[in-house]
């Protein structure tokens, strides 16, 4: 198989401002041919020219109308040709790289270099003290972030919770400030309505260092969801217009349930979901020719034995797989799910369902895994426990994604000779050098005898991921934002919070 690259981001430790590149070979996984990704296509265009779009936001419709697709009257829907959505494909960038607070701290999203995020937005949280579920609050994003930024394998710190015990119409702004306080790595912005869209772009203009410095150097990252099927909702797309504006990423990402909001069939899931995702792209590009965005994908099944959402099924692996290879279709950088279970606690079902569905979509060569770490119960609940679990389930994934590296030095005749028949590699100076590039350092799996198991307490992982999350949370301090960005960015928030209050009031 071809030869590809993993680029890992740098990493929260003394390595931090480093990109490692790793050369890997084999390891992509593919389930459609190149005649069945031009079928998906042309089932698309036809979905795009027939049925249409809903397009809810206005000035997005009026965009679309004068860049000549056919609006259907007051029903909103805009039937988009096939020539609109080439040039948006190929208006839009290949690759482009976002920018943690500290600039050294970079990640770039291009060909089949895989990165893994926290979860988002839940809004419970399992108590670190008593196992239990919870309200989330900002103090457990604070944490979230903080805990992101110290676990080697997770690159992208997400909003991670929603903070319930902050009112709902100014929670975006303390959700910004939690990141940058406490991570300097990548982390999410807001585009759910226009305003709020405009607010994240103030504060991320004062971290970066102004607005011109905020477009050379994008520090936010934008979600966006259509709604299935076939709807681009108002403030969602409001929001995409801005950040698309300003030159910010956004991944346009629907969440079709197969069954129920999409066809059953996963191609026909797959034909809906190109069509919801490139008619987000072509507005995003019809706003900001070059505007960056990725090709994303929430998808999955809806069980029907309890009418719920499965992100942990296998056929949420498939879904990714496909949507990554459509992505590499259009050259866009790819945004995917692994690591996402229905599992209500750290148990058999979630490391099943999460190691599953993200060496699926990492094998894909999905760029931007999204809850690769910390979610449970279809993301509603976050765990501190399972963050730090997944962190290895990370690590261990990207070993495999290495590959198996053949040259002189590693098939070692040399050193087979040296040893000779009967003889042992544990002393050889080869194994030495090439131990930690060979073998993945486990940090949590327990691998002793039994009887140094239970001497030490029988503990199993759930204990043992509990100890090590509250362990980083104790000692680990992220590196402190500058003060003066800190109170501009308070001010910001007051100024939202009054202004908030006045609208409410």
């Amino acid at each position: 198989m071809e030869n590809i690259k993993l680029e890992v981001a740098p990493l929260a430790e003394k390595t931090r401002e480093k990109v490692i590149k790793v050369e890997i070979r084999g390891g992509q996984l593919r389930i459609l041919t190149s005649d069945e990704l031009y079928q998906i296509h042309l089932a698309t265009v036809e979905v795009l020219e027939r049925t249409g779009v809903k397009v809810l936001e206005p000035k997005a419709l009026r965009l679309l109308k004068e860049a000549g697709a056919y609006i259907v009257g007051k029903e909103k829907i805009a039937r988009i040709p096939e020539y609109i959505v080439k040039e948006a494909i190929k208006r839009a960038p290949s690759s482009f790289t976002l920018f943690g607070r500290n600039p050294k701290y970079r990640l770039r999203f291009e060909d089949r270099r895989v990165h893994f995020s926290t979860q988002g937005m839940s809004v419970f949280v399992l108590d670190l003290e008593t196992g239990k579920q919870r309200n989330s609050t900002l103090k457990d994003l604070e944490n979230f972030h903080r805990l992101a930024d110290a676990l080697q394998y997770i690159h992208h710190s997400t909003q991670a919770v929603m903070p319930r015990d902050v009112p709902e119409d100014v929670a975006h702004v303390h959700q910004m400030l939690a990141g940058y306080k406490n991570t300097i790595k990548t982390t999410d912005g807001e585009i759910y309505g226009e305003a709020a869209a405009l607010d994240t772009v103030r504060m991320a203009s004062v971290v970066a260092g102004g607005e011109e410095e905020l477009r050379k150097r994008p520090v936010l990252l934008g979600f966006h969801n259509p709604v299935s099927p076939l709807q681009l909702s108002e403030k969602l797309t409001a929001g995409l217009m801005v950040y698309a504006k300003y030159g910010q990423p956004v991944l346009v990402a629907p969440e079709a349930q197969a069954g129920a909001t999409a066809p059953v069939t996963l191609a026909g899931v797959l034909a809906q979901q190109n069509a919801e995702v490139l008619s987000g792209i072509v507005v995003a590009e019809l706003v900001n020719p070059g505007a960056p965005v990725f090709y994303g994908s929430v998808s999955t099944i809806m069980d029907m034995k309890t009418g719920n959402l499965a992100y942990g099924a296998v056929e949420a692996g498939l879904i990714n797989v496909a949507a990554a290879q459509l992505a590499q279709y259009y050259g866009l950088p790819s945004r995917g799910t692994g690591g996402s279970t229905e599992s209500k606690i750290p148990d058999v079902q979630a490391g099943l369902e999460k190691t599953l569905t993200l060496m699926m979509a990492s094998l894909a060569g999905i760029n931007f895994i999204y809850c690769a770490a910390g979610s449970l119960e279809s993301t509603l609940t976050a765990s501190y426990e399972q963050a730090v679990m997944d962190n290895e389930i990370c690590g261990m994934v990207s070993r495999a994604l290495r590959g198996i590296r053949i040259s002189d030095e590693t098939l070692a005749t040399d050193v087979i000779d040296a040893v000779g028949p009967g003889g042992q590699f544990l002393t050889q100076k080869h194994t030495l050098e090439h131990l930690r590039k060979e073998h993945y350092i486990t940090t949590l799996v327990n691998r002793e005898k039994r009887e140094k198991w239970e001497t030490a307490g029988s503990k199993d992982l759930w204990k043992v991921a509990r100890q090590e999350a509250k362990r980083i949370l104790k000692e680990h301090q992220p590196e402190p934002l500058d003060r003066d960005v800190e109170e501009e960015l308070k001010r910001i928030i007051k100024e939202v919070e009054k202004r908030e209050s006045k609208r409410v009031g």
